[in-house]
């Protein structure tokens, strides 16, 4: 009898593992299937930290630099460098693009994937954690963050890879160090160290495991104090080392640069009057926080000025966050020496969500769902926890051996789940087109916050660099500078960023009025610091051309090329001005210094050739005109002035030749 039922134990445990392989199968589909139609996108907002990295694009060859560097420094610009240091992440950006360059459908095909694996992972950590149940709250709970739209952003924007690496990383660490307290075995906790190390060097954020780690082991095992406090430790030295390698790395960041980052242009809580205000403002996000996880709906890539409203210690959102918060603080800590599940649940959330919160300290940004991808396993855990117990379903007593007993022995219970993971990827499925490219996510989500002053810049900045497309009519290129008019004078009445202003005189020039176009260039001028963008100084001369002020065009036009020497435009604007004020050797002399920059410069060989006809001196009009020709086989210009000069020396023949060239170049 007894080796009967060991027999039938023996069949039974197999029989849920198969069904725990199967529900791991289910979630991992399930997550594709959610982000499939991401692989179709394109770049969009921040992925230039891949497809403009100099680093990135060099492949395994840069990884020695990338080790040694902050996560921007292949960019190339030194204003965007700031203090983050993610070297995991950028090497695996650096292999992708070795075996897969410039392809960014196969880098969003890698995040469904990864974004997959740690959704099983977490299926994985949630039986282990709830071994002595059944499987029912490991499966519901995963399937809830598996589903939940918050994670769309981190899913859908390929740079996001850093936030899925670092949250997988860290599982893999959480769950070999429970290896190790099972088994004792030194190597799951060597490799355990390993992956909180590489979940550390793929972004900062995992540094919360370090409370993570001991919090869960105490909570789910039995394991003596020593054996925590070994962990503990272990994850203290390498969060430390991490922390002054981290710290060399920044050493190369400006100071000044590192201080600029915080500030209201991104992170509006700076802009508060006080401290009290800032931390007012701070905890009326964490609110906000708590209402996108309950009702995912009005989403958004960004959440900059002034789309957060600055809070005082008496208005309401302020008070109901720091209740609300204060209270599931206290109930978890009072809670969590029982080993309450919920009580861990409120723990996760808030730990893995203060290096982000503004409450210890303010960061580069003011709020972002990208913030939510950790701290969400904890408000799932707890929803799980509450479905289980409203619809009164049975966690402990049943072990089931097939899916279709789990469901059929928990009908109100899965009904209840299926239908809130059906709204869940409902919203998630039609937020995912939003991620296409810059195009649909700017347009759509400048509807979703409205008093965002970056959301209009990003759209307007968008609209005018269509402008320049081939294929546009001239009544597309009016209809399109007016969109682009209304979304970055919206953005300028809400924050004054000096780019809104400049890409605003960019429009009015380009449907030809210059007077609004001057003073939005020189209102971008005043406002930039220390010095304007190069095309600012040069629209701006432009503009004034337009308007016949040509010596203040011209004062502009030196002024950009006293603070940009090898940028020739300036050069070539200024030779414009003197061709049209009839200054032909003042406009040669602008072309030469052109060219001794520029050796190729098709304009520069075409108005010094236009200097040369006006002065009547065709053999050099022609050498030059000729030579433009050359670099540019196509332009109908160039093709008129050999013409006149042709015309000007007698040659009708030739002349007439280079007309009809010109003519057909034209039509």
């Amino acid at each position: 009898m007894e080796n009967g039922s060991d027999t039938l134990g023996e069949v039974e445990l197999t029989s849920v593992s198969r069904l725990k392989t199967i529900l791991g199968i289910i979630i991992v589909i399930f997550a594709v299937l959610l982000y499939a139609q991401s692989i179709s996108f394109n770049y969009t907002v921040d992925d230039g930290i891949i497809k403009d990295n100099i680093l990135v694009k060099q492949g395994i060859s840069a990884i020695p630099t990338l080790l040694k560097t902050d996560r921007l420094y292949g960019c190339g610009i030194e204003s965007l460098r700031m203090p983050e240091y993610r070297p995991f992440t950028m090497i695996v950006f650096a292999v992708e693009w070795q075996l897969f360059p410039d392809s960014p459908h196969v880098y969003h095909l890698i995040n469904i994937l990864l974004y997959s694996l740690t959704c099983w992972l977490l299926y994985l950590l949630l039986c282990k954690l709830f071994a002595k149940q059944n499987l029912i709250f490991p499966f519901v709970c995963a399937l809830l963050y598996t589903a939940h739209p918050i994670h769309t952003e981190v899913v859908d924007s390929i740079k996001s890879q850093d936030e899925i690496l670092c949250f997988l990383f860290s599982l893999l660490s959480l769950i070999l160090y429970l290896k190790f307290v099972e088994t004792k075995r030194i190597l799951h906790f060597i490799f355990a160290s390993l992956c909180y190390l590489i979940a550390l060097m793929s972004k900062e954020t995992a540094i919360t495991f370090l409370l993570i780690c001991p919090l869960t082991i105490y909570v789910f095992t039995d394991a003596k104090p020593t054996v925590n406090v070994k962990v503990a430790l272990t994850l203290l030295i390498i969060s430390a080392l991490f922390m002054l390698i981290r710290y060399e790395v920044f050493q190369a960041i400006q100071a000044t640069r590192v201080d600029k980052l915080i500030s209201p242009d991104f992170n509006s809580i700076v802009a508060a009057p006080d401290f009290i205000s800032q931390k007012a403002t701070a905890f009326y996000i964490l609110l906000r926080y708590i209402f996108l996880l309950i009702l995912p709906y009005h989403l958004s890539y960004d959440y900059s000025i002034a789309q957060i409203p600055i809070q005082h210690i008496y208005s309401v959102g302020a008070l109901v966050g720091i209740a609300v918060y204060l209270l599931i603080g206290i109930v978890a800590i009072l809670k969590i020496r029982k080993k309450s599940i919920a009580a861990f649940a409120i723990l996760f959330y808030l730990i893995t969500l203060a290096p982000v919160s503004n409450i210890f300290l303010l960061i580069h940004w003011t709020m972002a769902e990208r913030f939510m991808y950790m701290p969400s396993l904890g408000f799932c855990i707890i929803l799980a926890l509450f479905i289980i117990k409203f619809t009164k379903a049975e966690r402990n007593a049943t072990q089931f051996t097939t899916l279709k007993q789990m469901i059929t022995g928990n009908v109100i219970l899965f009904i209840a789940v299926f239908s809130i993971i059906a709204l869940y990827a409902a919203r998630t499925l039609a937020r995912n087109p939003d991620w296409k490219d810059n195009t649909a996510l700017y347009s759509h989500d400048v509807k979703e916050v409205p008093n965002n002053a970056y959301a209009h810049l990003f759209y307007g900045k968008l609209l005018v660099s269509s402008l320049f497309s081939a294929d546009k009519t001239n009544d597309q290129r009016t209809q399109i500078s007016d969109s682009a008019i209304v979304e970055l004078t919206r953005s300028t009445q809400l924050y004054p960023i000096p780019e809104a202003y400049s890409y605003l005189g960019a429009a009015y020039l380009n449907k030809g009025d210059y007077a609004n176009a001057i003073i939005n260039y020189e209102m971008a001028i005043k406002l930039y610091f220390p010095i304007a963008p190069v095309y600012v100084y040069c629209d701006l001369g432009l503009a004034y051309s337009q308007t016949g002020n040509y010596e203040k065009a011209l004062n502009v036009l030196e002024t950009s090329l006293k603070y940009y020497p090898t940028v020739v435009d300036a050069n070539i604007k200024k030779s414009r001005i003197y061709l049209l004020t009839g200054r032909n050797r003042e406009a040669i002399a602008e072309c030469e210094r052109a060219l001794k920059v520029d050796a190729n410069n098709v304009l520069a060989y075409e108005n010094m050739g236009c200097g040369y006809l006006n002065s009547g001196q065709y053999d050099n009009a022609i050498q030059c005109l000729k030579k433009a020709l050359q670099l540019n086989p196509d332009n109908p210009d160039c093709l008129r002035f050999l013409g006149m000069c042709y015309d000007r020396m007698d040659d009708k023949i030739t002349a007439n030749q280079y007309y009809q060239k010109a003519g057909q170049r034209r039509n």
